[in-house]
């Protein structure tokens, strides 16, 4: 299987795991699971290293902007076990696994950030929403504009992510999803 569509598979999968994890009330079930994916992406990438750098700088940045929108009341979590705004463990574990799809499944958005933008302004309200669908969180307190709020920011973020994705040390080009 090509290296870019098995990342795409493995986050999808890790994906299901945590949001039905966090819907279902299996608080613990997502992150764990989602940690093991994590490792398998990082691992399978051409650079490993880099992609831990990836990981933990996206993964740090996307708890931070959860969280923060969690206290603006903008999303709300199911049984969050640390503080009612805090990104819920599941969603940091999502974070983690997006990263790995940086220089992976979604590096055909290099250099393309009109197209990042489209796609991130897509898809990021998306799967939040879907995350509220599936009974893992709460768009808030009213739907509309709090995807139309993860719009503005994923169309923002998403071409962000991916030119820090290719500039990290110890990435000369970009990286390939397969050793």
């Amino acid at each position: 299987m090509n290296g870019a569509i098995a990342n795409a598979v493995v986050f999808q999968l890790g994906w299901w795991i945590a949001v039905l994890g966090a819907g279902w009330a299996y608080q613990w079930m997502g992150p764990l699971l989602v940690a093991c994916l994590v490792c398998v992406n990082v691992w399978s990438s051409a650079d490993p290293r880099a992609t831990t750098r990836i990981v933990i700088v996206v993964g740090l940045f996307g708890t931070l902007l959860d969280s923060a929108l969690s206290f603006a009341g903008l999303l709300l979590f199911v049984e969050n076990p640390f503080a009612p705004w805090l990104c819920p463990p599941w969603l940091i574990a999502l974070w983690c696994l997006f990263a790995t799809t940086l220089n992976g499944s979604l590096r055909w958005l290099a250099g393309r950030s009109r197209s990042a933008a489209l796609v991130g302004g897509i898809f990021g309200p998306l799967s939040y929403y879907a995350g509220q669908s599936l009974g893992a969180m709460t768009l808030g307190p009213n739907t509309t504009v709090a995807a139309l709020v993860l719009a503005a920011l994923w169309a923002g973020l998403l071409p962000l992510f991916v030119r820090l994705a290719r500039h990290v040390p110890g990435i000369g080009s970009p990286v390939e999803c397969s050793k």
